[in-house]
């Protein structure tokens, strides 16, 4: 039976808040279409909620509440605001190219940019996604009458019409300028092979019969490989040569997996709710439980350039490992807030991101 839950619980919170706002004001009889309303300019935005902070060549870019996408060329010393035409909270970016560039968020939307990240257009949002989709899951239903998922993908599009642009993309991965596929809560899954021109459903292709929320992507050491990490112990194989992503059976546990990098030696690392984190280097054939220590769910994991992983739990913890993910320690940080992002910062820093905004931490010399 496909499932209707609500978003899950532990996606800690952080990116319900946006959502949250836009409900009181809907009860509050005000208006608030947040897919034409552009992005206010704000000084502030780099000490308001940040979701993802990520660095592509020399700039770094971080995307907010209400449709904030700022970028920094000084090590995150200071941020300029990007144009924006939306007030959807954004929760995903990908740079394939220096110039070319997604971003993803709430209310189903997808953003482009073509100068670096200065300004965005609108590709695509959940209206789009609904109505697209259900023209698109007719045919293939009339098609192929055999099939049993085409109808229930049917059901599913005719639901996101009635319910409007509800559903959150929560990252997108861009393999090229050409080719991007974006995925999110409960399921959804889109791809463009044009640099955005079209975008494709791609439910069908997913492993994922009872439309799990999927959270991360970690590149695999095969070209055009990568897990998908989700909700309740979801974890895919996808492959951009066959288009479809296999769900992988040898789960270590149930829980919501959001984070995932891949150590230098090919091994991937996930992390997860309730600080859960494992270790596989055989494509989930076999896991590894990580020698850690007790944290808040692990909502980010990063290699640095050195190879040292960093994990960030959404309490505000900051996690280093020197053996390629077998295990992390603690790192002694101030203060932070609640975390959702971490990036690599210069000089033995870190840059991480969350209900306070951007901030700068020491890390300790390797």
């Amino acid at each position: 039976m496909i499932r209707r839950a609500s978003l899950c619980a532990a996606l800690i919170g952080v990116f319900l808040v946006s959502t949250h706002s836009a409900e009181m004001k809907a009860e509050a009889g005000v208006e608030f279409d947040v897919l034409s309303q552009p992005a206010v300019q704000s000084k502030l935005a780099s000490t308001s909620l940040i979701y993802a902070l990520r660095k592509f060549g020399n700039r770094y870019f971080a995307t907010g509440i209400q449709g904030h996408i700022i970028f920094s060329d000084d090590g995150g010393k200071t941020w300029t605001q990007a144009s924006v035409p939306v007030r959807s909270s954004l929760l995903g970016i990908d740079f394939p190219t220096p110039e070319q560039g997604w971003a993803v968020g709430h209310e189903g939307v997808i953003l482009h940019t073509a100068d670096g990240g200065k300004s965005w257009v609108k590709q695509y949002d959940g209206i789009r996604y609904a109505q697209e989709g259900l023209a698109y899951y007719q045919k293939l239903a009339e098609q192929d009458p055999e099939n049993e998922l085409f109808p229930v993908l049917v059901d599913e599009m005719q639901l996101a019409i009635e319910q409007g642009a509800d559903k959150p993309f929560f990252k997108i991965k861009c393999q090229s300028a050409k080719r991007c596929n974006a995925v999110g809560a409960y399921g959804i899954a889109v791809v463009t092979y044009d640099g955005g021109e079209t975008w494709t459903h791609a439910m069908h292709h997913n492993d994922n019969e009872n439309f799990k929320h999927m959270f991360d992507y970690a590149p695999l050491p095969s070209p055009g490989r990568y897990f998908i990490a989700g909700e309740a112990g979801l974890l895919l194989i996808a492959d951009i040569n066959i288009k479809d992503a296999k769900r992988v059976q040898s789960v270590p546990w149930e829980g919501s997996f959001f984070a995932s990098a891949a150590s230098a030696d090919d091994a991937i690392i996930m992390g997860g709710l309730r600080g859960r984190m494992f270790r596989t280097a055989d494509e989930g054939d076999s896991w590894t439980v990580i020698e850690k220590p007790q944290t808040s769910s692990i909502v980010a994991v990063i290699r640095l350039p050195d190879d040292r992983l960093i994990a960030a739990g959404a309490a505000g913890e900051i996690l280093i490992s020197t053996d390629n993910g077998f295990s992390f320690s603690s790192v002694e940080v101030p203060p932070l807030g609640p975390l959702s992002a971490v990036a690599s910062g210069p000089d033995d820093t870190l840059l991480v991101a969350g209900l306070n905004g951007i901030k700068t931490v020491a890390l300790p010399r390797k």
